[in-house]
């Protein structure tokens, strides 16, 4: 009787465990999308690809910021998912080395994205990236935190 609880046990836990893995993956948006919902939040929004002109991975590069420009959201289309794990990977590094003594923050993964966000004397940042696609929010002040992760889950980034 053990033995077929045991047994039981362990086939649930195993399909447990893959059902978790197989819906651990997330679709990205796109850029419409990213300008749609900045404009209805009121967002100032700028296209910068133009200035990745030597960046050929970089497909498209838009900025959404709030008036007062207190912070910033980038978001990028890449090429493809490699070329954006690159990035993801070369801005964490980026963001450790802006760590100061004190810092909190959090890293997920998942099939298709990861998320990294730091808090650091008093700043705060967040990259993540979904498939081909990259979220950034560069160096801002942790007060702005609330409003930049309303924005973000809005996003269903």
């Amino acid at each position: 009787m053990k033995k077929t609880i045991r047994s039981l046990s362990m086939v649930l836990l195993s399909a447990l465990m893959i059902a978790l893995l197989t819906s651990c993956k997330k679709t990205p948006s796109d850029t419409a999308g990213f300008k749609a919902l900045a404009n209805a939040k009121g967002y100032v929004v700028y296209d910068v690809t133009d200035q990745y002109i030597n960046a050929p991975q970089i497909k498209e590069a838009t900025i959404a910021a709030p008036s007062d420009k207190s912070y910033q959201i980038e978001f990028y289309i890449i090429t493809d998912v490699d070329s954006a794990k690159e990035l993801f990977q070369a801005q964490t590094k980026v963001m450790d080395e802006a760590k100061g003594n004190s810092w909190s923050g959090n890293v997920s993964n998942g099939r298709n994205y990861a998320k990294s966000t730091v808090i650091t004397n008093g700043q705060y940042m967040m990259l993540c990236y979904i498939e081909n696609t990259v979220l950034y929010v560069p160096l801002t002040d942790k007060d702005n935190r609330e409003a930049i992760e309303k924005f973000v889950d809005a996003f269903k980034y």
